[in-house]
């Protein structure tokens, strides 16, 4: 407990001399000096510079090596597939993106995602013993560690065991959550967001000309998964968009209709429910929006789901949210993906143990 207390503070704090550490973690001198000889012989701690003196000699700082160990996200967002190897504090520093085979079984496009991870792992220079984890966000209902993928144009795929499947090709421990939540984890991450309670709503499209909608919540900057992992679910929320469009246009831009902004408004009244119900249930600090695939329309978006939401709390009580663009724009889920597994690892001692021993 007082190794993983220790390197918490480092992460978190940067630069610390022996003294601050000990102060900062409640422990004795000869404690830090015991937990920093062992950590600088793992290279998870390494020496920094020379503080400031008190009146003697400076001290020297440590610093948390964020590059000791890698982690992969992954964003099965179908048809497309994006993959990123972060460091410890989730910096992104190295990516792939390819689109997976759909035609085929759950099992062999699960076998694809699981191939791109190995191959991206030999293209970053890395082992497999320097990834200590891989987090995989899916569209998903979630339910013993087994997906299910269901949508009027999305494929149906029922208790795919996607954790077994990537396990047994990486040889790396996976984490599995759903898409939404990890991009909620991610924005809240990245922006260095302190609220008690932050809801996201994103637009994501779909294979067949749709746009797909989901939520997620984090509580205290943790992601709320409900007792059942269906938290903010948006059951049936999407949009078919493919009567209007040509059949080769199927999978390019969402934008490509002829009244963009009259598919906005359809879009606001269709999410607004949903929205509603989750603002009364969650009474949140602040809610984000991510419709970055309606390109110059997003802004106009937001701006009348913030207006739907608090034209129909009027009178109710004291609703007290913000609304706002998402800020985390590129790449959320897969960064998420990899946050999730840090989370997990620097939560709790025992796993952080079996890591960094």
């Amino acid at each position: 407990m007082n190794k993983l207390r220790f390197i918490c503070a480092l992460r978190d704090k940067g630069r610390l001399s022996k003294k601050e550490m000990a102060n900062i973690c409640d422990l004795s001198i000869p404690t830090v000096n015991k937990i920093i000889r062992f950590y600088l012989e793992k290279k998870v701690v390494k020496e920094s510079e020379f503080g400031q003196s008190s009146g003697g000699r400076r001290p020297i700082l440590y610093e948390f090596n964020e590059k000791v160990k890698y982690v992969i996200g992954v964003d099965f967002e179908i048809p497309e597939l994006t993959l990123v190897v972060t460091d410890l504090k989730g910096r992104v520093v190295e990516k792939d993106f390819s689109h997976i085979p759909t035609r085929g079984s759950a099992q062999s496009a699960t076998e694809y995602v699981g191939e791109k991870i190995v191959s991206l792992i030999a293209k970053s220079g890395l082992t497999k013993e320097d990834v200590v984890g891989i987090g995989f966000g899916a569209p998903a209902f979630l339910k013993d560690e087994k997906i299910t993928i269901s949508g009027k144009n999305l494929p149906s795929w029922k208790d795919v065991p996607a954790k077994r499947i990537l396990q047994e090709i990486t040889e790396i421990p996976v984490v599995v959550d759903n898409d939404v939540n990890l991009m909620t984890l991610s924005e809240s991450y990245h922006m260095d967001y302190r609220d008690t309670v932050l809801l996201y709503l994103t637009l994501r499209k779909g294979i067949k000309g749709d746009i797909r909608m989901g939520g997620g919540v984090l509580i205290n900057g943790e992601v709320f998964d409900g007792a059942h992992g269906n938290a903010a679910t948006l059951r049936h929320a999407y949009m078919d968009f493919s009567a209007s469009r040509k059949r080769e246009e199927l999978i390019e831009d969402v934008m490509k209709i002829e009244n963009p902004q009259e598919m906005v408004l359809k879009l606001r009244d269709h999410l607004l429910m949903p929205m509603l119900n989750m603002v009364i249930l969650f009474d949140p600090d602040r809610v984000v929006i991510n419709a970055g695939i309606l390109e110059q329309w997003e802004g106009m978006f937001i701006e009348e789901c913030e207006k739907g939401l608090k034209h129909r709390l009027r009178g109710l009580s004291d609703w007290e949210f913000k609304v706002e663009m998402a800020r985390d724009r590129e790449m959320p889920c897969a960064k998420g993906a990899a946050l999730r597994v840090l989370q997990q690892i620097f939560s709790n001692p025992d796993l952080f143990v079996e890591k960094f021993r």
